[in-house]
């Protein structure tokens, strides 16, 4: 292999929104702590729901397939959703719902089950309810009765039901309580209806404001960036297995450019990959793939963030981006920009509900991209606070 590139086409490392990487590691504890909670549902016992936070690019996604995997491994019908703001996300609900209910043989519980979706469903568009009653708008208030029936028509055909949510911080706060309610009252009821949400930092938060019991109904699994051994088994197994090695310098060198975050250890490991021309893969070879690994994280990760952000948000962007590492407190960023805290009160919540900042606590803020306030100020430098 010495002095040839490496195969391309068997690049076994997997960059991507959500992307399964080639080795899921750090999350062993998680994904065992699922797999019994899982079983116990099925087997009629009591046991905690999962939330997963994390900034972003640190495998959220990625974990909550694996979870939802496990749960048709355990026998359960899976409703999974990527939330919005509006009414998709309740609108998704409702259709996977449906389908869940349609491939069950037909009885009492499922007629009840398919009522409660109408009920919620009057016409609105993809969920089939066709129900002469108006608005045309969810009747949210019958969500957790949707929950319910769903579960316990499940539950009569030997199955159990699992509610994945991803960006679980976007569900309206109504919604997300009514769901709540719904799972809550199935543990009360022993229904075998499992919840799995993923967020941002700020879901924990944001849970306990919807529901107060919410706390002591998830067991949560704050994701973060991986120790330098699980990066290097990250970058090191996929590789054995096609009798690839990279060396202990190789290794290193990635685990200082990506500091551990998932995603930034997959793109690296892709692009060195298909520049090396050693064996094993060097040091020299990261140095080589720097240029392409940079560029693919400043294009895709970075730059596709601030390419949906209008003008008004990208200064207040630069404004916290010129603090360094967060969190800041929201007075300081105004105070960058130049504004009082009013006054840039509405850039502040847009950008949150946009996913690019979160508030760990109140009155605080912070990127919820990794090395994102690096880019910026890089590539959109501003004004240096108090000039």
């Amino acid at each position: 292999m010495l002095g040839e590139r490496y195969n391309p086409i068997a690049n076994p490392y997997a960059p991507g929104a959500g992307t399964p990487p080639p080795a899921l590691v750090g999350r062993d504890a998680t994904i065992e702590a699922a797999g019994v909670a899982l079983q116990r549902l099925r087997a009629g016992r009591a046991s905690q729901h999962h939330m997963v936070t994390g900034l972003r690019g640190v495998g959220k996604t990625v974990l909550l397939a694996k979870l939802a995997a496990l749960g048709h491994h355990y026998g359960f019908r899976v409703i999974r959703i990527e939330a919005v703001n509006g009414d998709d996300t309740v609108r998704s609900l409702l259709r996977q719902a449906r389908r869940i209910l349609e491939d069950l043989d037909q009885n009492n519980k499922v007629a009840r089950a398919l009522r409660s979706i109408e009920s919620v469903a009057v016409t609105v568009m993809g969920t089939g309810a066709t129900v002469k009653r108006t608005p045309s708008t969810p009747d949210r208030e019958a969500l957790a009765d949707v929950i319910t029936d769903v579960a316990a028509a499940a539950a009569d055909h030997d199955l159990g039901v699992l509610l994945a949510i991803d960006e679980a911080q976007m569900v309206d706060p109504d919604d997300l309580r009514r769901l709540l309610a719904g799972v809550h009252r199935c543990g009360q009821d022993s229904l075998p209806m499992a919840c799995v949400l993923a967020g941002l930092p700020n879901l924990v938060g944001f849970v306990a404001k919807a529901a107060t019991y919410a706390e002591r109904m998830f067991t949560v699994s704050e994701l973060g960036a991986l120790a330098p051994d699980q990066v290097a088994r990250a970058i090191v197994e996929p590789a054995t297995e096609m009798e690839v090695e990279w060396s202990p310098e190789a290794i290193e060198a990635i685990t200082n450019h990506s500091d551990g975050f998932p995603f930034f250890v997959q793109t690296w490991a892709y692009h060195t990959w298909n520049a090396a021309y050693d064996e094993p893969i060097s040091g020299s070879d990261v140095e080589l793939a720097k240029p392409h690994a940079r560029h693919a994280l400043e294009s895709s990760f970075f730059a596709a963030r601030i390419a949906r952000i209008p003008a008004s948000e990208v200064a207040y962007v630069q404004a916290l981006a010129s603090l360094g590492a967060g969190p800041h407190r929201s007075g300081e960023v105004a105070a960058a920009a130049d504004k009082t805290t009013s006054q840039v009160a509405a850039f502040r919540d847009r950008l949150i509900d946009e996913g690019v900042i979160y508030a760990p606590r109140y009155g605080w803020v912070e990127f919820a991209i990794p090395h994102f306030d690096e880019y910026v100020r890089t590539n959109l430098p501003g004004r240096a606070p108090g000039t």
